[in-house]
């Protein structure tokens, strides 16, 4: 059916106020962060008559923004690549060959998925103690990868299944290894779905606050979301150099974001077979 104009106004009309409302929260965070602490104080001010950077170099030589910065993009790089190459092999596993109990086993896996993290934290945080990883990087990492790896793996099985076998099989009958199968025909058609799954992972380990708040003690041992807290005092908050920390926080995410995006579009391998 046609679309009138009328229809086509309409619609443009939402789109435009569902974008607005889901901006506005950022552009007010970027625009307080570019304040003076008497603008932001300022109710009519919402756009500041003048920028400042005070609040960023409040944040990045000031403080210990910048190790907290390194602690989690450490830890969420090494979570995000233990994360998908344990996925990406078990969902292979679990697609590709008749494994006596998968089904079985991927319900236990996503059985995991049940517990929320707050009822976990007691035990974990015993099983920490006992093997000596509270207040350390490595616990975080071991914590976060139990979290994220049973969506990883389900999300990369999903998409496997989708992959039409008879790709590899031509791969294998011209001479390659499973190995050189999997790497030249199935792990390019596969990226969507990597790429999808590994930006989850990412993000979940650099916003997870709870157990890098409950497991770390010293302070330059801190995340990025824990030290971001810093900011909020008992009595006050500095609001300038909170919303300066959110905006750089955001980086490495888009930076990520960005070059994953390519591949964030599904439906590679459609047409890939000849019928």
């Amino acid at each position: 059916m046609k679309r009138t104009k009328l229809d086509i106004a309409i619609l443009y009309t939402l789109a435009v106020i569902i974008v607005a409302a889901a901006a506005s929260p950022f552009l007010w965070v970027i625009f307080t962060s570019l304040k003076s602490s008497e603008q932001i104080y300022d109710a009519s001010q919402i756009i500041p008559d003048y920028i400042t950077m005070d609040n960023f170099k409040q944040v990045l030589f000031r403080s210990n923004f910048i190790r907290y910065f390194l602690n989690s993009t450490y830890i969420s790089l090494i979570v995000t690549s233990v994360c998908m190459l344990t996925a990406v092999s078990a969902a292979y596993g679990f697609c590709r060959y008749r494994i006596f109990g998968s089904l079985q086993m991927k319900l236990g896996i996503l059985f995991t998925k049940m517990f929320p993290g707050v009822l976990l934290s007691i035990p974990y945080y015993v099983i920490m103690k006992k093997i000596g990883l509270i207040d350390s990087h490595l616990g975080l990492i071991i914590i976060n990868c139990s979290f994220a790896l049973p969506f990883a793996v389900w999300n990369m099985c999903t998409f496997f299944t989708q992959i039409p076998w008879e790709i590899e099989e031509s791969a294998l009958i011209d001479g390659c290894s499973r190995f050189q199968s999997f790497i030249r025909v199935i792990f390019p058609i596969a990226k969507p779905g990597i790429s999808a799954t590994s930006l989850y992972c990412f993000l979940m380990s650099w916003d997870e606050f709870m157990y890098a708040n409950t497991f770390i003690n010293t302070t330059l041992k801190k995340t990025i979301q824990v030290g971001i807290r810093d900011y909020v005092g008992e009595y006050s908050t500095e609001w300038g150099p909170l919303m300066a920390s959110v905006v750089l926080s955001l980086i490495p995410v888009m930076i990520f974001f960005v070059m994953v995006q390519e591949n964030l579009v599904g439906g590679l391998s459609a047409g890939a077979v000849k019928g």
